[in-house]
C-alpha cells in the first residue's frame, strides 16, 4: 500500500474511534437538540412526540407536529397549535385550526376558551372580545357594540347578537348586556384591527403563558435542559450523560478535559506506533490534504474579498487578526454593551484612536457573505453614520471595529430623570442629524440600505453630540431600482416596528418602515422632556401619540414647567413631524428627505397630519425604559413580546432586493 494511503487508512480508523467515543458520552444531549416543526424551532420546555424522548421537555408540553404545525397535545382542546414561540419569557401565540377553516364573518364562538387550555394561562397582554347573543328586548348602550346578524351554530333564534372589543379583561358589570348569553375570547390585537374585523382578530390567535423553571443556568454550564420524569422536576443533562437539578458543576469542564486527554494519550500511543512506519512522503501528503480541505476554501475567499476591498483605497476597512483584537481591547477588559449579535468592548488602536470592537456570535452566514457585508457597509461615508474602521474574520471568530462614541447612546439622555439636560436646541440638531443619516442610507448610497432598527439605543453621540446611526445587524440591502423589500423574518424592536412588518394589510415593507421608527423615536424625545415613561402597568391610559396629537390640535403646550418660546416651537415642530412619520399606512408617511425639509421649515408652514387610527399600542406602551446600550433588537424586548428569531411574517413580495445583514 502507498504510504500516503496507509496514513489515510489509519487516520480514518482513529477518527472513527474518536467519533464513536464522543457519541457514547453525549447521547442524551444529542437526543434533546432543537428540532423544526414547520417554521418553528421546538426545544425545551416543549418536546415533539416521536422525535424527542419524553425527558427532553415538560410532560404537559408535548407537541404533535402535524402538517408542519405544532399542536398542543395536553390541551383540553387539541385543535390549538403554536404560531410564534417566545422562549425568552415562556409564552407563545395559540391559533385555533377550527377558526382557520371558517368561511365568512358570520360566526360566534360556542364556548369560553378559558376552560380548554390545560396547563397554560391566558396572558394579560391580550385584548378581549365579548359576544352577546340571543339577546331579548335589548338595545346596546353605545356604538362600541357591533351588531352581528347571526347567532351560534347551535342557536337558530332570531334574537339579536352583538360583539364588543375590550383592551383587557378588566371590565365591570356595567359593561355587560342583560338578557343575553355571553361568551368571551382573548385576542392579540397587535395589528390594531377594529371590532368589525372580529373574525380576523380571532384567527390571529392569542398569547398564552406557562411557568417553568428557567433553562439559562443549565445552558451557561454547557448542559442541555430536560425533565426528570421520575421526580417530576427539572434536570440539566451534562455532556457525559449525568444529570443535575439546576446546572452542570463548575469543575465539570476540568473533569471532562482530564477524561478526554487520558483517552487521547492512549490513542496517541497507538498513532505513534503506526506513524513510525511511514515515510516523509506520507507526511507531505497529509500536509497537502490538510491544507486543501481545511484552509484552501477560506484562504481563497479572504483573498478575493481583500482584493475587492482594495478597490476602496484608503477608505477600505482594515482586516485584523484575532490576537490583534486581544491587544486592542486589553484582552476584552472593558465591556461597553451586549446584544443579540455580539458583545461590544472598548479598545485603542496603535495610533491612539479609541474604538468600539463588536465580537459577533450566533452567526449563520458563511465566510463570503460576512465579508461581502463588510465590503457593503464600508461604502457608506456620512457624518451621521458610524464609521467602520476594520473587521476580523478567522473562522468562527468574527468582529467589527467601529469608531468610539464617547457620549454613549441617545437613550441615556432622553430616558434620564432630567431628559432636557442637552437642551431642546441640541435635541433638535440631533433629530435633524439622524434624519440626514437615514436619508443618506435610503438614497445616497449606490446600494440603498434599510436599517430596520432605528431606536434611541442605536443612535450614538460623538464628542460634539453629533448623532451617528449604528448597529446594522438587522439591515437589508436594496438596489436603487427596487423600493419594496422581501422579508422572511420579523426585524426590529417592539414599539418601533412599522405596522406593515406585522401585517401585509397595512402595505409593503420599504424605506418607509424606517420612517415610522424614526417618528416613534421623535415622539419619545418629546415625551422624554416631560418624563413620560410608558409601561405595561398603564396600558389602559391614553395612547401617548394620541395625547400629543390632541394637545397640538387644541393648541396646548406639550411640556410641563418653564419653557421658552423657542423650545416650545421646537417641541411642537418635532411632534408634528413625528406624527406625520407614524401614519399607519406607508404611503401617507413622508420620505426621509421630506422629513429633513419639514424639520428645517418654519413651524407655521407645517400642516396638521391626520390622526393615526391605531386606537392603542401595546408595543409602544411596553417599551423597555431602563435598558442598557444594546447592539441589536434581539436583546432588549418588552415582557411577553419577544418574538422568536425565526418567526415568519408574511409580507408582499415585489421585485425582491438582495438580503444581507450588515
Amino acid at each position: 500500500m502507498h504510504p500516503s494511503l496507509s496514513v489515510l487508512h489509519h487516520l480514518f480508523i482513529i477518527s472513527m474511534f474518536l467519533q464513536s467515543t464522543a457519541l457514547l458520552d453525549t447521547p442524551k444531549m444529542k437526543a434533546c437538540e432543537p428540532r423544526m416543526c414547520g417554521n418553528l424551532t421546538i426545544t425545551y420546555p416543549f418536546w415533539i412526540n416521536g422525535v424527542h424522548p419524553s425527558y427532553c421537555g415538560n410532560p404537559s408540553l408535548e407537541i404533535d407536529c402535524r402538517h408542519g404545525k405544532p399542536y398542543l397535545v395536553d390541551s383540553y382542546d387539541t385543535s390549538y397549535y403554536m404560531k410564534h414561540v417566545f422562549y425568552e419569557n415562556n409564552s407563545f401565540v395559540a391559533i385555533s385550526s377550527i377558526l382557520e377553516n371558517v368561511i365568512g364573518d358570520c360566526y360566534i364562538p360556542e364556548f369560553n376558551v378559558s376552560i380548554g387550555l390545560g396547563p397554560f394561562e391566558i396572558s394579560e397582554m391580550n385584548k378581549v372580545l365579548l359576544f352577546f347573543y340571543d339577546c331579548t328586548d335589548i338595545q346596546p348602550p353605545s356604538a362600541d357594540y357591533l351588531h352581528v346578524t347571526c347567532n351560534t351554530n347551535q342557536s337558530q333564534s332570531a334574537n339579536e347578537s352583538f360583539v364588543r372589543l375590550y383592551k383587557n379583561d378588566k371590565y365591570g358589570p356595567e359593561n355587560l348586556l342583560n338578557n343575553c348569553t355571553i361568551s368571551k375570547r382573548p385576542v392579540l390585537g397587535w395589528n390594531q384591527q377594529p371590532v368589525d374585523q372580529y373574525m380576523s382578530l380571532m384567527k390571529d390567535g392569542f398569547l398564552l403563558e406557562l411557568k417553568v423553571m428557567s433553562c439559562e443556568d443549565c445552558k451557561e454550564s454547557n448542559g442541555a435542559c430536560g425533565f426528570n420524569t421520575s421526580t417530576s422536576a427539572f434536570m440539566c443533562i451534562c455532556s457525559n450523560g449525568t444529570t443535575y437539578p439546576v446546572s452542570c458543576p463548575v469543575n465539570f469542564k476540568q473533569e471532562t478535559w482530564l477524561h478526554s486527554h487520558r483517552k487521547m494519550a492512549l490513542i496517541a500511543g497507538l498513532a505513534i506506533f503506526a506513524t513510525a512506519l511511514f515515510s516523509l512522503a506520507c507526511v507531505l501528503s497529509i500536509f497537502k490534504l490538510h491544507k486543501s480541505y481545511v484552509f484552501s476554501k477560506q484562504y481563497n475567499q479572504l483573498k478575493k474579498i481583500e482584493q475587492r476591498l482594495g478597490m476602496h483605497g484608503s477608505l477600505a476597512p482594515k482586516r485584523y487578526r484575532y490576537r490583534e483584537l486581544m491587544k486592542i481591547t486589553w484582552s476584552f477588559r472593558e465591556k461597553l454593551g451586549k446584544g443579540g449579535f455580539g458583545t461590544v468592548y472598548k479598545g485603542c488602536l496603535s495610533d491612539s484612536r479609541l474604538v468600539a470592537v463588536k465580537i459577533l456570535h450566533n452567526l449563520t452566514s458563511n465566510a463570503e457573505q460576512f465579508l461581502n457585508e463588510v465590503a457593503s457597509i464600508s461604502r457608506t461615508s456620512h457624518v451621521n453614520v458610524v464609521n467602520l474602521l476594520g473587521f476580523c474574520f478567522e473562522g468562527p471568530k468574527q468582529a467589527l471595529i467601529y469608531e468610539y462614541m464617547p457620549n454613549g447612546s441617545l437613550d441615556s439622555y432622553i430616558y434620564s430623570d432630567d431628559a432636557t439636560t442637552l437642551g431642546w436646541e441640541k435635541l433638535y440638531e440631533i433629530a435633524i442629524g439622524i434624519a440626514r443619516g437615514l436619508e443618506y442610507l435610503h438614497q445616497g448610497c449606490n446600494t440603498h440600505i434599510v436599517h430596520f432598527d432605528i431606536k434611541p439605543q442605536n443612535i450614538l453621540l460623538d464628542e460634539d453630540f453629533r448623532p451617528k446611526i449604528a448597529d446594522f445587524g438587522l439591515a437589508k440591502l436594496c438596489p436603487p431600482k427596487d423600493s419594496i423589500i422581501s422579508m422572511a423574518e420579523m426585524r426590529g424592536t417592539i414599539g418601533f416596528i412599522a405596522p406593515e412588518i406585522f401585517s401585509r394589510s397595512f402595505g409593503v415593507v420599504s424605506t418607509k418602515s424606517d420612517v415610522y421608527s424614526y417618528g416613534m423615536m421623535l415622539l419619545l424625545i418629546v415625551g422624554g422632556g416631560r418624563n413620560v415613561k410608558p409601561s405595561v402597568d398603564n396600558l389602559s391610559q391614553e395612547y401617548f401619540p394620541h395625547w400629543i396629537y390632541n394637545r397640538l390640535l387644541e393648541g396646548e403646550e406639550i411640556q410641563i414647567g418653564d419653557v421658552t418660546p423657542v423650545s416650545a416651537e421646537i417641541v411642537r415642530k418635532m411632534a408634528l413631524v413625528g406624527l406625520w412619520c407614524i401614519q399607519t399606512t406607508p404611503h401617507n408617511r413622508p420620505s426621509m428627505g421630506r422629513v429633513v425639509e419639514m424639520l428645517e421649515r418654519d413651524l407655521h408652514d407645517l400642516e396638521m397630519p391626520p390622526k393615526p387610527y391605531l386606537d392603542s399600542a401595546p408595543g409602544f406602551m411596553s417599551l423597555p425604559m431602563d435598558c442598557a446600550c444594546t447592539t441589536s433588537s434581539h436583546t432588549q424586548y418588552p415582557p411577553m413580546l419577544s418574538p422568536e428569531k425565526s418567526a415568519i411574517i408574511p409580507v408582499v413580495v415585489v421585485n425582491p432586493c438582495s438580503s444581507a445583514s450588515l
